[in-house]
């Protein structure tokens, strides 16, 4: 599997607070058959103004402690950069990182509104050359609202990123069934960890088999594996056919016995 969303990196945002959490972490995902992943601490345009080089100076250090570990795991530059209309141009500057040093940009938006110019930029970023990623979705507010709200961004080619603890019900029962509505309606392309720390929590080992359970084992692959490589290579994405979820009551049921919530200080 490829993750294009996590926070392994020491120091940098509510993440790994030191470079022996993030070898802990890297000895989690390789237990959970993750290979590759993207690095991406938060970035916020109000408040930072250059991280690149900070970002691709924790890699090297992550890489070699891995490396000193004999932990298996590639891992690649990026950020999960706040959504804000001067992204474009802090790209553009090497402000902050696209995924892998490629075209795929991880963004997020603010969990309780809609930024009025969301549309806007993710377009100005398609025209300028990058792919958008869209993180957890399936959280926003106004996306649970109507999830048919994110129709018109993914027909015009932005990737959603469905987070693995939405769809195990670690964020609660309204979150998970946002997630199973953009997913019967086909919307995202990829799914991803969002791993702060290296708890069970924010797992992807449970996720390959949920999905192939409430869609196939082809839509699985293709959201942990195929669809997140193309990302790094630079390649268009295939989204998920729009299908009713099979045994998603079943799944819901079994989930809420076996998981708790995610702790406060790993929901950011």
């Amino acid at each position: 599997m490829i993750d294009l969303h996590n926070h392994i990196l020491p120091g940098l945002d509510d993440g790994a607070a030191d470079l022996a959490e993030s070898v802990a972490i890297a000895r989690r995902f390789a237990g959970e058959g993750v290979q590759t992943i993207a690095a991406t601490p938060h970035f916020n345009p109000h408040r930072q103004e250059d991280v690149a080089l900070l970002v691709r100076e924790c890699v090297s250090r992550v890489r070699a402690a891995l490396e000193d570990e004999g932990i298996s795991l590639t891992v690649v530059p990026g950020n999960e950069i706040l959504l804000t209309p001067d992204v474009p141009g802090m790209l553009e500057r090497g402000a902050c990182l696209p995924l892998g040093g490629g075209s795929g940009v991880l963004v997020e938006c603010p969990f309780d509104l809609r930024p009025p110019f969301l549309e806007d930029t993710l377009f100005t970023l398609q025209l300028a050359g990058y792919q958008p990623l869209l993180a957890h979705p399936e959280r926003y507010t106004f996306v649970q609202r109507d999830p048919s709200v994110l129709d018109d961004v993914v027909d015009r080619g932005i990737v959603l990123q469905l987070t693995a603890p939405s769809l195990l019900g670690e964020y609660g029962g309204r979150v998970r069934r946002t997630a199973h509505a953009l997913l019967e309606r086909g919307l995202y392309a990829c799914a991803a960890s969002d791993r702060h720390h290296p708890t069970p929590g924010r797992s992807l080992f449970d996720l390959p088999a949920q999905l192939a359970q409430l869609l196939s084992p082809t839509s699985a692959d293709l959201l942990l594996r195929e669809n997140p490589r193309r990302v790094l290579e630079g390649q268009p994405v295939e989204r998920l056919p729009a299908a009713k979820l099979q045994n998603a009551g079943l799944f819901e049921r079994l989930f809420s016995r076996n998981r708790g919530p995610v702790p406060p200080a790993e929901r950011e």
